[in-house]
């Protein structure tokens, strides 16, 4: 058979097409799990806790945990670690609930009037696990308020997530 010139036998032309559809046949099963994969939704985030003190606090930090409900996590304990550099606080935090671990952090500007403490400032979720793997968030409005002793705060969290 000249290859120039003459053309393929049917058998040929059989086995070549058998092989074309099996590539086809093969490569779509290998990019269906991409094609299946959950896409990232935005959600809105409205949640509120009240948080109190699990130790003593030094003169520029503090630990404290508690119980946070809200939009979209639902229920969870949060443990919130937060230090003091002249007027700005800087936390971290941790939201457990049972569908998963959320991590974030969040930089609120403190003024005081007499022995009440209120923080305003905002928050990033950074991280997550389980359900909440891959969750972000930035931007998100974070207050909180209590005594200077930091015993007892409230605080809560609004804004958008995307998980």
């Amino acid at each position: 058979m000249n290859a120039a010139t003459d053309a393929p036998s049917p058998a040929l032309t059989r086995r070549l097409g058998l092989i074309s559809m099996a590539a086809l046949a093969t490569a779509g099963i290998a990019a269906a799990p991409q094609a299946t994969a959950a896409k990232t939704t935005s959600r809105a985030l409205s949640a509120s806790g009240d948080l109190k003190r699990t130790a003593k606090p030094s003169n520029t930090s503090s630990v404290q945990a508690g119980t946070v409900k809200g939009k979209p996590f639902g229920s969870g304990q949060m443990v919130l670690r937060s230090s003091l550099k002249q007027a700005t606080v800087t936390s971290t935090f941790t939201l457990t609930t049972k569908a998963g671990l959320v991590r974030g952090r969040a930089t609120a500007r403190l003024t005081l009037d007499g022995d009440t403490a209120t923080y305003k400032g905002t928050a990033t979720i950074t991280s997550g696990t389980r359900r909440y793997r891959g969750v972000t968030g930035s931007n998100i409005r974070f207050t909180g308020k209590g005594p200077v002793s930091a015993k007892h705060t409230k605080i809560t969290l609004s804004g958008r997530v995307r998980y």
